[in-house]
């Protein structure tokens, strides 16, 4: 599988959003924030979910819910969504097959609740009381789409064929009124996540995240 790491945005971040990393895995504030605070927690490895990176990255599960604590005590309740195996690139043309996965969370601190609005385009709805238990429920399907509206709610999705990219962007940015900007390339917003991620690499510095 060739791939071009200058054209993965996870394969060669940006090190001024990361604000969180270890040696498997990091956080950093995702481009185009439709919130305050909008992050993402991904693994440097490549591997195709977080169903999958459970077996291989142990640990990957409880530092997103360290993640999404934080995020929750700056801005508000978190909402964690993950678009299961989605592949994250392009080739440079932005239009053939893409090149590599990252399992990834998406984390939106103070966005509503989304899973009511999600479910209407599956077929097959698991819910869970833990991230862990809902991740190997999502294990068996080919394709899922995972939303957790707080630490203890958890909905794994499924239905034939693959899920859009930027699915749940769509659903956050029609709950709060931003329909238009759920494309983060076309508001990307850089400096305002630059800002974001150094107040938050300040508070996990201090170890008051944890």
């Amino acid at each position: 599988m060739g791939e071009d790491k200058k054209s993965c945005f996870l394969c060669a971040p940006d090190a001024d959003l990361i604000y969180a990393q270890t040696a498997d895995w990091f956080a950093l504030c995702g481009l185009g924030p439709l919130l305050p605070g909008y992050s993402l927690v991904t693994t440097r490895q490549h591997i195709p979910s977080a169903a999958d990176a459970i077996n291989v990255v142990t640990g990957f599960v409880n530092f997103a819910e360290q993640v999404r604590r934080a995020l929750a005590e700056q801005y508000g309740n978190c909402v964690l969504t993950e678009h299961g195996r989605v592949p994250v690139c392009f080739d440079p043309s932005g239009t053939s097959d893409p090149h590599c996965y990252h399992a990834h969370f998406l984390l939106f601190p103070g966005a509503p609740d989304v899973s009511q609005a999600a479910r209407r385009y599956f077929a097959v709805v698991q819910s869970f009381s833990d991230l862990q238990d809902a991740l190997e429920g999502a294990a068996p399907h080919k394709d899922y789409f995972l939303v957790s509206p707080n630490s203890k709610e958890v909905h794994v999705m499924a239905r034939p064929g693959r899920i859009i990219r930027q699915f749940a962007r769509m659903l956050v940015a029609d709950a709060i009124g931003e329909g238009k900007r759920a494309n983060w390339r076309k508001f990307p917003e850089r400096d305002r996540c630059v800002t974001s991620a150094s107040g938050l690499r300040k508070l996990f510095d201090r170890g008051t995240a944890a």
